[in-house]
């Protein structure tokens, strides 16, 4: 196999990739609080071999001919839409839900709450949302949260909604349903001092539609370029063999 062929394999695989992160974006994109993901490339310096370590932690060559290649998030906030449900909670600025599992405590962006038939405040999946002396739990009657997240029931304060900010989020990984894990390098910091909760809102989605439809033309079409290039390789090498063969 040439090294021209060898250059437009890496060059459509590496766009295949970008393809998947795109689509996995656009199929989120009515998911409250879901963050998008963003294809990070490092191009290595001409003086250094492409197979070298890179300063971007977890991105690896796919090849020695494709520039290394991850995925990142982006924790940027997104829309704000009005719901008038008094279980939906918005954050406005920095910070996460803090959510109960039964894998340690997870984090989440998205607020749209409910109460299980206890009456505790759980995610849609059943988790409880934490509250800053533990579970929430609520009866029947009104319920109004405030800006700073606590929770009345009747006028009564019952509650306070835990929000913890995250001081390196680069260091959360994904883990379904909205929600996400920390690792051994994650901090947890203060409550964020700027950070207000919208009652009866939610975040959408911070996936801009219009961009992530074009950028998956540009790469389909870029996918394609490759493909076809690596057909013309492909013609060319075989009636190269061709011909040598007849002369011989």
């Amino acid at each position: 196999m040439s090294g021209g062929m060898y250059l437009a394999a890496a060059g459509a695989l590496v766009q295949q990739l970008r393809l998947e992160v795109l689509s996995n974006n656009v199929a989120n994109i009515s998911t409250n609080g879901y963050k998008g993901d963003r294809s990070i490339f490092q191009i290595p310096q001409e003086t250094e071999p492409q197979t070298v370590e890179t300063s971007i932690e977890g991105v690896q060559p796919l090849s020695p001919y494709a520039p290394p290649f991850a995925t990142v998030i982006d924790f940027s906030q997104g829309a704000i839409r009005q719901t008038g449900n008094p279980l939906d909670v918005a954050i406005n600025g920095s910070g996460f839900f803090s959510i109960q599992t039964p894998d340690g405590v997870q984090y989440t962006r998205q607020g749209n709450f409910t109460l299980d038939s206890n009456g505790v405040l759980i995610t849609p999946d059943g988790y409880p949302v934490m509250g800053e002396g533990g579970e929430i739990t609520l009866e029947e009657g009104t319920v109004e949260i405030d800006l700073q997240g606590a929770v009345y029931q009747d006028g009564d304060e019952v509650g306070r909604l835990q929000i913890t900010d995250i001081n390196n989020s680069e260091t959360l990984k994904k883990a379904g349903n909205g929600r996400f894990v920390g690792s051994e390098e994650t901090t947890v910091g203060e409550r964020p001092e700027n950070t207000t909760l919208s009652q009866g809102y939610l975040e959408s989605a911070n996936v801009n539609p219009v961009r992530a439809m074009t950028e998956m033309i540009e790469t389909s079409r870029a996918f394609e370029a490759y493909q076809k290039v690596i057909q013309s390789a492909d013609e060319a090498t075989s009636k190269s063999i061709n011909d040598v063969g007849k002369t011989i």
